[in-house]
């Protein structure tokens, strides 16, 4: 099983992916039955479906996103974290991890315009 740390560096990883646009390095880190969720609402069901809602997303070539700060969060398997993109969203997000490192799920919560 993976550590809390390699736990964040994946984090890390998928973050940079998708600032690069590189959406098949971006899915590599999420399990093929991965779920989302935003704001309460599951909208997404298969690592399928995340890359096709990516690829839409990632069609602005001036889209980014970046790490404001990690969380505490209890439990080896989860990693909470706030995002910020080029739209000035803040996001807090929770990664739920598979003992293989694969995210199975995220969750993700809106919380403002910076």
């Amino acid at each position: 099983m993976a550590s809390s740390d390699e736990h964040k560096k994946a984090v890390e990883g998928f973050i940079a992916a998708l600032s690069a646009h590189n959406i098949d390095e971006y899915v590599s880190y999420y399990d093929p039955k991965c779920e989302v969720t935003l704001n309460g609402q599951v909208v997404i069901r298969s690592r399928d479906e995340l890359k096709k809602q990516m690829e839409q997303r990632m069609s602005d070539p001036d889209y980014k996103v970046h790490i404001v700060e990690f969380l505490p969060i209890e439990g080896d398997d989860c990693v909470r974290f706030i995002v910020g993109d080029t739209d000035k969203n803040r996001k807090d997000e929770t990664c739920v991890f598979s003992k293989e490192g694969k995210i199975v799920q995220q969750m993700i919560t809106i919380l403002d315009k910076q």
